[in-house]
């Protein structure tokens, strides 16, 4: 799952910015997430 974009404050989260995407951009935009991700996992700290 994705997170959404927030405003950040000194105490946190202040505010969740809504976003509107069209059913091919969540698309392309989950794969890639997916793509990030399984990269990440083969990088070593």
């Amino acid at each position: 799952s994705l997170s959404v974009p927030a405003i950040v404050g000194r105490n946190g989260i202040e505010e969740l910015v809504p976003i509107s995407l069209s059913e091919e951009e969540r698309t392309k935009l989950s794969e890639s997430a997916a793509v990030l991700k399984k990269t990440m996992e083969g990088v070593e700290f």
